[in-house]
């Protein structure tokens, strides 16, 4: 017979292992680079709850070099809790970096496969069209005079 002590040694080293271990989300969109400081009219922007600033690949875009903007592209938002949001802006259905979603804000939908995805409280979390898994998310930091998104 196992003293209770034993047991919950055991039990507390079990709890332990598996408390420390981060969930791995599933994605399908591809790991890329991802590494953007707002400027100052892109960080005005998101200071307010429900705005968004988008930064996409473009023959037009002037993109500082050491900027890396993700699989298709990277959103970065403030959510309706006033918190920094940033994602990938390919969509998990098609997951292609030609096909990017449109951001009406608090959704982002797929003009091809038509998966929409609620951005309202940070999840990305589908809610429309095929689409079963969340936008890809990148972590994003608000100090105080600039956004930074990276991964």
């Amino acid at each position: 017979m196992r003293s209770k002590a034993s047991i919950t040694v055991a039990l507390s080293f079990i709890i332990a292992l598996f408390s420390c271990t981060e969930e791995e989300t599933s994605t399908s969109i591809p790991n890329s680079d991802v590494y953007i400081k707002t400027n100052y009219n892109d960080y005005t922007t998101l200071k307010i709850i429900n705005n968004s600033v988008s930064y996409i690949r473009s023959s037009t875009a002037v993109i500082p070099t050491n900027f890396r903007l993700g699989y298709g592209g990277v959103l970065i938002y403030r959510d309706l809790d006033g918190k920094i949001q940033g994602c990938d802006l390919s969509c998990p259905v098609e997951a292609s970096r030609s096909v990017l979603l449109e951001i009406k804000m608090p959704y982002a939908t797929c003009p091809q496969c038509g998966s929409k995805f609620d951005l309202s409280y940070g999840f990305a979390a589908p809610c429309g069209g095929p689409a079963k898994e969340t936008l890809k998310k990148y972590k994003a930091v608000d100090n105080g005079s600039e956004v930074i998104v990276s991964n």
